[in-house]
């Protein structure tokens, strides 16, 4: 086996394309031996993280060759990124919400720790790192506790090689101190390859071996007593600073050169003759026996050769079978329930937002159902009435009868006599939706006209008619509003033509149009518009609620640098979809239940079919939402540009779904184009189920529950597919 733990081989890393194009690693050759303690130095920019990033399987590389522990990061069957590793990134990455206990509990439980083992080592790591009392939530701590305690997580599975990216930054010097002391410690005890970078660059002198970049190329890479002695230079900074101006020069004498990145040969004479063993040096005050307490179990025995530290570094499986070859790619149930219970830990931990969630979709149904569908109430007509005659000296005037008929709920009458002028003007400024105007003869025209036996058959002309006749004069601004005044209008006079009829002693039946409308083959009577967008608004409640809650999950753990943790600890992507979408898929049947409940049981809106169905349907849709919001979360990089993403989705879905409108009124074209949306067949299975009573035997309805589990398996690969791609 190799005695190196990392060999990386005229590697290239770029970012962008075209123009845009960033070299970030340029052809750089790192070699970390077994066992060793290696500082990876430079200024902030010049490619330190990206490189631990290729080398913990993160990044892909462009050029060149990389191996950690004996394969390349990322093969199948390797646990690098995995168990191997233990990371610890610039960043805290630490769950705010967490407990110091729940945050080792769950990076132990994702390395594939035993309960026991995992209490122990957190009870060891609290006292040894001198943190306060585990139950202490990681926001209450300083930012040195917060920092030892990313360091705990590192450390927390003992790890065969240690990745810590500068792990120093914004430490005090008594911290700085014992983080080195401790690399030291285990270096000696359990043979564990450390990487650290720093930009304190004097502060490496302690590490085995150190590589020192500049602008994505090593410069050198020696033990640093070797480099000062090699540059004749009293510290490391002087060192580095000779190599930069060096590389400088360099880089002005001949732009083109190949060979300006290293002075250092691809495999240094000094580690053929590199010993595992490593004296432990203690700085400053502090009894050398304490410093020296191991991070590891006592039954851990000390090794001092090379061989022996190839064993502890290479115990991964070199050969797989087919099956565990495909078993390999497969969501493994221990990460699945780590990532549950840390889910269910956070939503505990922000109970006011859980109760939001709750009630988010009680509040947005019940707005629905006492907002949309009812009747206008109390709408102002003015009404010109021009007859003379009155009901109190016992003649007919049919004028009164007429208006009488009118639902007092919903129109408040305005009279203005005889004064059409005046009711013009107050309809004009808004104080009235329109006018009622009758006839000067409206009475004996309309007698005339319901009995032409009474009077020549040429006296009822265009005048008898025109005065026997209601005109309305409507405010046609607000088309819901005047298509109920229209209504309304042609329901008083038909129950006012009953009345009159009865009083002249004719049929009442001549009063009604020659059309009969039997009773309806699905539906009420007299339906209503809560009724048409009822079945869409249940399902599109919980699939905007739970794309909006998932817009943001990788979102914001990425920026935190809490995706990246998990992934390194060996979390797969589809694992993280699995954990959150077991955790939403709790709060939605909450909010389904919560929803159907006031929807169907406290508003009656109609229900005819399979609560069973529903349920189901209802739960696909909600489903699908998350997986757009997965896809969301993995595309953007920023929370508004996914906030922006999940807002926009809203409008054209309820606009094209024809759960605002029938689809039968959009243009052919974009009725296809609504075909193809994830809730149109959805929405109309509802309505089937809710309306009609139908089951999956009718084509409306399981196209719907096709629909939906085609979109959201759809939706859940491009997400599975995108966080795999682009590895952040």
């Amino acid at each position: 086996m190799s005695s190196n733990a990392v060999h990386v081989s005229q590697v290239t890393k770029t970012y962008g394309q075209g123009r845009d194009r960033a070299v970030v690693l340029n052809k750089i050759n790192v070699t970390v031996p077994c066992g060793s303690i290696y500082g990876l130095l430079g200024p902030s920019g010049c490619g330190k993280t990206t490189l631990l990033r290729c080398i913990v399987g993160r990044l892909r590389i462009d050029e060149g060759s990389l191996i950690t522990l004996e394969k390349t990061p990322g093969t199948v069957g390797h646990h690098v990124p995995g168990k191997l590793v233990g990371y610890m990134p610039q960043e805290l990455a630490l769950y705010n919400e967490f407990t110091i206990e729940e945050t080792l509990n769950y990076f132990g439980r994702v390395n594939g720790m035993s309960s026991d083992s995992i209490k122990s080592r957190t009870s060891f790591l609290v006292q040894f790192l001198n943190l306060p009392e585990k139950e202490r939530i990681i926001r209450q701590l300083s930012g040195g506790q917060q920092r030892r305690t990313s360091f705990a997580i590192a450390l927390l599975h003992e790890p065969k090689i240690l990745i810590l990216d500068e792990p120093t930054v914004g430490v005090d010097p008594v911290l700085r101190l014992k983080i080195w002391n401790h690399l030291l410690t285990i270096s000696s005890l359990s043979h564990t390859t450390t990487i650290i970078t720093t930009h304190y660059i004097e502060e490496a002198r302690q590490a085995n071996v150190v590589g020192l970049m500049r602008n994505g190329r090593l410069l050198a890479e020696s033990t640093p007593d070797s480099l000062m002695v090699m540059y004749e230079k009293s510290s490391l900074e002087d060192v580095f600073l000779h190599l930069c101006e060096a590389d400088k020069d360099d880089d002005d004498d001949n732009d083109n050169s190949d060979n300006r990145r290293s002075t250092t040969p691809s495999r240094p004479a000094f580690l053929d003759n590199f010993q595992s063993s490593v004296v432990i040096r203690t700085m400053g005050r502090g009894n050398p026996v304490d410093e020296a307490t191991p991070l590891l179990f006592e039954n851990q025995n000390t090794l001092s050769s090379c061989d022996s530290i190839d064993d502890q570094c290479y115990q991964h499986s070199t050969g797989l079978t087919t099956c565990q070859k495909i078993a390999w790619y497969l969501p493994t149930f221990r990460n699945v329930i780590a990532l549950f219970i840390k889910n269910v830990i956070m939503l505990r931990r922000q109970i006011g937002v859980l109760m939001f969630e709750f009630l988010l979709p009680v509040v947005q149904i019940t707005l629905f159902c006492l907002c949309i569908g009812g009747d206008p109430r109390h709408l102002r007509m003015g009404v010109v009435n021009n007859e003379t005659c009155t009901e109190s000296n016992g003649t007919l005037c049919f004028g009164v009868l007429f208006l009488k008929n009118l639902d007092t709920k919903l129109i408040v009458q305005e009279n203005f006599s005889s004064h059409f002028a005046d009711a013009l003007s107050a309809a004009r400024i808004g104080q009235t939706w329109g006018i009622i105007e009758i006839g000067e003869n409206f009475t004996q025209c309309l007698m005339r006209r319901y009995m032409p036996a009474c009077v020549e058959e040429d006296e009822v002309d265009n005048a008898t008619i025109e005065g026997s006749t209601v005109h309305l004069h409507l405010d046609m601004t607000n088309q819901e509003i005047s298509a109920t005044l229209r209504q309304e209008m042609l329901r008083a006079f038909q129950t006012f033509s009953v009345q009159m009829l009865i009083q002249l002693g004719l049929n009442p039946t001549l009063a009604q149009i020659p059309i009969k409308l039997e009773s309806p083959i699905y539906g009420k009577r007299e339906p209503n518009f809560t009724d048409f967008m009822a079945p869409g608004i249940i399902i599109t409640i919980p699939f905007f609620l739970a794309t909006g809650l998932t817009a943001l999950s990788f979102v914001i753990e990425r920026k935190q640098g809490l995706l990246d943790r998990s992934l390194v600890s060996g979390v797969g992507a589809v694992e993280i979809m699995i954990g959150h979408i077991a955790t939403q898929f709790l709060v939605m049947l909450v909010q389904v239940g919560l929803l159907l409940v006031i929807a169907l049981a406290a508003f009656k809106i109609s229900f005819e079919g399979s609560l069973v169905l529903v349920i189901i349907l209802t739960l696909l849709q909600g489903l699908t939402g998350m997986a757009l919001g997965f896809l969301i979360s993995a595309l953007c990089e920023e929370e508004t540009s996914a906030i922006q993403f999940a807002l926009g989705s809203v409008y054209p879905n309820l606009l094209l779904s024809g759960i605002i409108w029938p689809l039968e009124a959009m243009p052919t074209w974009l009725q296809y184009i609504s075909y193809c949306l994830p809730m149109t067949f959805a929405a109309e299975s509802m309505r089937s189920i809710l309306s009609r009573g139908w089951g999956l035997a009718y084509v409306n309805v399981w196209r719907g529950f096709v629909m939906s589990i085609g979109w959201g398996s759809l939706l859940m690969i491009l997400s599975a597919v995108a966080l795999a791609v682009r590895r952040f």
